[in-house]
């Protein structure tokens, strides 16, 4: 038994077996970040859809209350200025 554990502890400190191995932990490792990579590109690509949706959504929306209630759009739209033009003045 003790045999071999100091025979696999040679083997383990034979310099070819260490770059050997170490050449397929960096190929292993090339891998894995490829396909990190691309799992990330196709999660954003995916998010910038939907963030682009959510935008012409929202645009729609908006779009719609106005056509639908141009009074209430246009006194909206004048207190924001009122609030806006106190706010800048007053800094």
């Amino acid at each position: 038994m003790n045999a071999t554990s100091t025979q696999a502890a040679k083997a383990a400190t034979n310099p070819e077996d260490l770059s050997a191995q170490i050449e397929t932990l960096r190929a292993d490792l090339m891998k894995l970040a490829a396909t990190v990579r691309g799992d990330v590109t196709e999660g954003l690509e995916a998010a910038s859809k939907q963030i682009g949706q959510t935008g012409r959504d929202a645009r729609a929306t908006a779009t719609g209350a106005v056509l639908e209630h141009p009074l209430a759009a246009i006194g909206i739209a004048a207190g924001l200025g009122l609030l806006l033009g106190l706010v800048a003045r007053r800094g």
